[in-house]
């Protein structure tokens, strides 16, 4: 996978977008940590659980900015663009709330570790955030 690591990663990028829960959900590990800024969780079920809960409220789209993949295929740095855009009021929000028609930029440095073809644990940052 090593040689199409990058093109493996931006189809995980292109199903988040569409908001293809399978297709982005099937480069989980059953029993993934993900360690994001809005939740803290393990297991494939438990981030699809999230991401449903965010996007029910909020358009969010991700750009890859930089993207750095191990030669061996074990991990990949992203530098990656985030933009959310509320669909209605999330006052609840875990990163702060929001209102509809509301939007937010951010830079976040994230972190995937490989086994297997699946993702088993996934770190993220901000860098920086602004409002547009």
């Amino acid at each position: 996978m090593s040689a199409d690591l990058r093109a493996w990663f931006e189809g995980y990028i292109a199903a988040f977008n569409r908001n293809d829960f399978d297709g982005f959900g099937a480069y989980y590990a059953p029993d993934v940590v993900f360690a994001g800024q809005a939740a803290q969780v393990v297991g494939r079920a438990a981030v699809l659980d999230f991401y449903r809960t965010v996007k029910a409220h909020l358009d969010e789209t991700l750009d890859l900015l930089t993207f750095v993949g191990a030669p061996d295929g074990s991990r990949i740095a992203a530098e990656l663009g985030t933009s959310l855009v509320a669909r209605r009021d999330w006052l609840e929000m875990p990163t702060g709330a929001m209102r509809a028609g509301d939007r937010r930029e951010s830079v976040n440095f994230v972190i995937y570790d490989i086994e297997d073809g699946h993702f088993v644990r996934v770190r993220s940052a901000r860098f920086g955030r602004g409002a547009a």
